[in-house]
């Protein structure tokens, strides 16, 4: 059950990722002092956060997927009579 857990964590990464790209952006588009330097640090770090909240997801959902195929298995094997 702590695949719930790992996925809402996940999400949270990407919003958190997300927030950063945008804020990224705006250290980019600021027209009196473009930030460049602080905006590609900040955009490098978001890329970071985002792959790992996508990775939490992917996980979460593999072990989603496995619990309900031994779960499956465990009402075709009893239901056979082998």
């Amino acid at each position: 059950m702590f695949f719930w857990l790992r996925e809402l964590l996940g999400w949270a990464l990407v919003a958190a990722a997300l927030f950063l790209v945008r804020l990224a952006v705006s250290y980019i588009s600021d027209p009196e002092q473009a930030r460049v330097v602080e905006a590609g640090v900040i955009a490098l770090c978001a890329m970071g956060v985002l792959r790992a909240g996508v990775l939490l997801i992917r996980v979460s959902t593999a072990a989603r997927i496995s619990m309900s195929e031994d779960n499956r298995r465990g009402q075709n094997s009893g239901r056979s009579g082998v």
